[in-house]
């Protein structure tokens, strides 16, 4: 018996991107996407699309959450209490 190798997909994908990213965001990602494609031929640039999708990859999962309107607009209002700030959650923030 062989196993199959499992598939998760590929996060830094840009069509996993778009699937994960809600409809609303889709115009933005496209249209800076295509931009730092077009960069990218440049190999000094190159690495600004690994950036970009990266960036987007965490977009899509915050924007895609049920609760992100609510705590984005407790945010908005100074709500502290309903939001941690970033340096606590993700490693490396301040650098």
């Amino acid at each position: 018996m062989t196993a199959s190798p499992v598939d998760h997909g590929n996060p830094g994908d840009p069509a996993e991107i778009l699937r994960v990213l809600p409809v609303p965001y889709h115009e933005q990602f496209l249209a800076e996407y295509a931009d730092t494609v077009d960069s990218a031929r440049h190999p000094e640039e190159f690495r600004g699309l690994r950036d970009l999708l990266r960036l987007w990859r965490l977009r899509a999962i915050a924007y895609s959450d049920p609760g992100y309107d609510d705590r984005m607009a407790s945010a908005r209002r100074g709500h502290a209490d309903d939001f941690t700030p970033a340096e606590q959650v993700i490693p490396g923030w301040r650098h």
